[in-house]
């Protein structure tokens, strides 16, 4: 280690003001004693003086001695304080200073004093000076610049004295002690250096415990501030969600009724012309109730309401589906199309799957500009892998993370409506892990992508699932019982049925329904789920059937996506409608109601 001072240049130079402040701090706890010590010894060594050779001198040179010793005294209650950094070099000079004149007043004491007829006076100015050396190490310790002063304006007298006086005895003890003075100049030296090395480590400690309480400090805030982004997020998601919900359903109800207007049109005679606009506008309604069937299906994945059913099922009568769906959209893009035959039967949830897959597809006609997509099925052992591959624009690496993240969509800067809501992928993974299956995804940018769900296979026959044509639905004389407060759905669905042949009485509330229930028993309940003063279909449903004392069949029909109203309905174990509600789905609904109403009062359908 290189020494942190030279005889030429003092150790505040390098050290800094505040290892100099911590040097001189430590030296000024003994200096007082020192200065007082001094004057003590100079009066005894002069009284031992006279008594071993009658020389007065000793008197005068103590009175000297103790002067300079009590003027250092008083000049160090003007000194500026040792731990002023900004004036600790003044303080360190000075000590310096006196330091020289105390030592050289110890140095006089030898040419002043000693006696070569006597040699009683050499010894003890040699012991004194021995004794005030060792006593010098203790006071001057912490710095060697102030010890060497006070050490060789003491020491070197003595020994200069000892060598001018002659003899080999006398030169003996002068080499003696510039021998003493050079150990003592070493020892000191490494003294002070073990002494500097302990304040620097008390420095470097300070350091590290107000750094680690700084890092500690700055811990903290961050983590108040990850809280408070925490807290905010959630906030936002909260609102996020609670948006979402009411506009889904303020937009649900009008697209409700709106389809089941088209639907009683479309039972009515229409020419060719009126046929075609009636088709492009019930294709605009499909549409917006498509895209917010997504915004429900992310909102049932969101509320933790998704039960998958798990059942053999033959992956053909789906894909079949399918192609008959995204054929003619693949077409008008001019992009190829191919749904590979299979055999496999998959043994998973037959709706969720399709609900899957045909977001898969969604995704691949809206981002392929030109090539094909192709939906296959292979058998994995004991699974079967669906794919879905395309042409289109692929992912790149860093964003195929993401993806799967709700709202998240790659080229679509603009958010282009046509481009989806970018809910897609959240939902195909939501569900895929409601069902326990695994999604993979392999792109490549430019290139295009394959995603591929694997689900468990079953040994099951082929045929199992597949689709079987149902007859139309037959309402005539089904009393239903509607209960919906917004005047345009309920007229529709009015409309809509007793078009149908039923016998519809629909109401706008709880109140009215029970005070119908005198003249009318219904064979089905209608009822929409978000009723006026708070009260919800599920409580209207059970008033109903108390009121009746017989468990009338239910449906709910709800275009609320709120996650707790969600858990609410499914809870209820009722049948449960979303808005806007496809009419032929609707009279299917309805149809499955009449045959569980026949079944309950013991009549066998013809």
């Amino acid at each position: 280690m290189k020494p942190a001072w030279s005889p030429l240049r003092p150790a505040w130079q390098f050290d800094g003001p505040r290892v100099l402040s911590a040097q001189m701090t430590l030296l000024d706890r003994n200096l007082g004693s020192a200065f007082v010590v001094s004057c003590l010894m100079s009066c005894l060594a002069a009284v031992a003086f006279v008594m071993i050779s009658g020389d007065l001198g000793a008197v005068w040179w103590a009175l000297l001695t103790s002067a300079v010793s009590l003027g250092c005294l008083l000049a160090r209650r003007v000194l500026p304080a040792p731990d002023d950094f900004r004036r600790v070099g003044q303080y360190a000079q000075a000590v310096r200073v006196m330091a020289a004149l105390l030592g050289s007043c110890r140095g006089a004491m030898a040419p002043w004093l000693m006696d070569a007829a006597h040699p009683e006076t050499i010894t003890l100015v040699l012991g004194i000076t021995a004794g005030m050396s060792s006593g010098g190490l203790a006071v001057f310790a912490p710095s060697w610049p102030v010890a060497m002063a006070y050490w060789v304006c003491s020491v070197l007298p003595v020994a200069f004295t000892l060598l001018d006086m002659g003899g080999a005895v006398n030169l003996t003890l002068g080499v003696g002690v510039l021998v003493y003075l050079w150990a003592m100049t070493a020892f000191s030296r490494h003294t002070s250096s073990m002494a500097l090395r302990s304040i620097t480590l008390r420095f470097e400690n300070d350091g590290l415990i107000q750094r680690l309480r700084d890092q500690t400090e700055r811990a903290m805030a961050a983590r108040q501030v990850a809280e408070d982004a925490l807290d905010d997020a959630e906030q936002a998601n909260r609102a996020k969600t609670v948006f979402l919900a009411s506009a889904s359903h303020d937009l649900r109800q009008p697209l409700h009724a709106l389809s089941l207007s088209l639907a009683t049109l479309g039972r009515t005679p229409l020419d060719a012309r009126q046929q075609a606009l009636l088709a492009h506008a019930t294709a605009s309604a499909d549409a917006a109730g498509e895209m917010l069937h997504t915004l429900l299906d992310f909102s049932k994945i969101d509320a933790g309401v998704v039960r998958p059913a798990p059942q053999p099922f033959a992956l053909q009568a789906t894909f079949d589906k399918l192609a008959r769906e995204f054929t003619p959209l693949a077409e008008a893009k001019g992009l190829g199309w191919r749904a590979r035959p299979t055999r496999c039967v998959a043994h998973a949830d037959p709706s969720l799957v399709e609900v899957v897959l045909r977001n898969l597809l969604l995704n691949a006609v809206r981002y392929t500009e030109r090539g094909r997509i192709l939906l296959a099925a292979r058998s994995q052992g004991p699974h079967v892998a669906i794919e879905v591959w395309d042409t289109g624009i692929g992912i790149p690496e860093a964003e195929q993370r993401h993806v799967f993240q709700a709202f998240h969509q790659l080229g679509n800067p603009e958010r282009d409506r046509q481009k989806g809501l970018g809910l897609g992928l959240s939902i195909v993974d939501g569900l895929a892990r409601a069902m326990g299956a695994e999604v993979d995804l392999r792109s490549r940018e430019g290139r295009g992508s394959v995603f591929r769900i694997i689900l468990p296979a079953t040994a099951a026959s082929a045929a199992v699932g597949a689709a079987r044509s149902e007859p139309s639905p037959d309402l005539r004389g089904l009393r239903v019982l509607l209960i919906d407060d917004d005047e345009p759905v309920r007229q529709a669905l009015a409309d809509l049925l007793t078009d149908c042949g039923c016998w519809c009485e629909a109401v706008d509330g709880l109140e009215a329904a029970l005070h119908l229930l005198s003249g009318f028993s219904p064979d089905v309940l209608l009822v929409d789920h978000r009723l006026r003063e708070h009260r919800t279909g599920v409580q209207a449903v059970a008033a109903i059937r108390q009121t009746l004392a017989r468990p009338v069949p239910a449906v709910l029909i709800t275009g609320d996506t709120a996650p707790e109203r969600l858990r609410e309905a499914h809870a209820s174990g009722l049948t449960l409608l979303h808005k806007p509600v496809p009419a032929a789905h609707l009279l299917g609904v309805l149809q499955a109601c009449r045959a569980e109403r026949r079944v309950a009062s013991g009549v066998t359908a013809g």
